[in-house]
């Protein structure tokens, strides 16, 4: 009888261990692939076994470079630890996890820990990727935030009656939320308060003439139409207006990029 109970006791270690052994190995020894992510963008990770070292690049879906990495893989632990290089010099910490039971599936953390972004990535394809994309066009202050910037329905320069709008949409991945934010003319600022997909309400910031409010409807991928109205008045008056550029724009009003990178830090 106690040689049997020993016998299941060393059966039941074997498969402990052997099941500690397979889990570890869900994990892929090399990290090198194409991988999207849901923010709209791409990692694109080359390892060269047996070295752990890994290089590549954070890119655009329009291939366009965002920023060079470098770092270490733990085949161990599914886990690379680096930093990244934003085009314009910009850089900042990058951390991601292969899921354990899924070697295709990742999850990325931008920037430090405490104040970083999340992304999930999904893997499509294992060959080895080139890395030879250009740095993508755009201006340096949203640089540290790109990977979450720029992809979305309002983003762009918008041609209306009223002036030119440029328009910055951010998803913010971590809370699920999506902020417009831009500014108009020269000075003013432009706030999208009250987003539902197409319908939007927001209010004008402008230094000459106070206030402003509209209601707009973007009623195809460029245009949108609607109406505002200034400050006290009760009449709403016609508005519309046509995207003529859908690149993250530069924007010439300090208060609505400060408005932003408050939206960006958490603030």
């Amino acid at each position: 009888m106690k040689n049997y109970i020993k016998k299941m006791l060393l059966s039941a270690l074997v498969i402990m261990s052997l099941g500690t052994i397979a889990s570890a190995q869900t994990f892929p020894a090399q990290a090198t692939g194409i991988f999207t992510l849901d923010i709209g963008n791409e990692l694109r990770v080359l390892q060269t076994l047996p070295s752990s070292e890994i290089q590549g690049i954070l890119a655009t879906e329009k291939k366009e470079k965002l920023a060079d990495f470098k770092g270490n893989y733990d085949k161990n632990t599914g886990k690379f630890e680096g930093e990244l290089t934003y085009c314009q010099g910009k850089k900042e910490p990058l951390l991601f996890y292969f899921t354990r039971n899924n070697a295709d599936e990742l999850e990325v953390y931008f920037g430090p820990a405490g104040n970083d972004r999340k992304a999930a990535g999904t893997r499509k394809g294992r060959t080895r990727p080139t890395l030879a994309f250009n740095c993508v066009s755009g201006s340096d202050h949203t640089q540290l935030n790109e990977p979450f910037m720029g992809k979305g329905t309002w983003a762009g320069t918008w041609k209306t009656h009223l002036g030119m709008i440029r328009l910055i949409q951010i998803n913010d991945v971590k809370t699920g939320k999506t902020f417009v934010s831009g500014d108009f003319e020269n000075t003013g600022v432009i706030h999208l308060i009250d987003f539902s997909g197409n319908e939007v309400e927001g209010e004008f910031i402008s230094s000459t003439k106070g206030n402003g409010y509209f209601k707009i409807t973007r009623t195809s991928d460029n245009k949108f139409e609607g109406t505002y109205r200034w400050g006290s008045q009760t009449e709403w008056t016609q508005w519309g207006g046509e995207r003529k550029d859908a690149k993250l724009p530069q924007l010439t009003s300090t208060g609505a990029q400060h408005f932003i990178n408050r939206l960006l830090a958490g603030d």
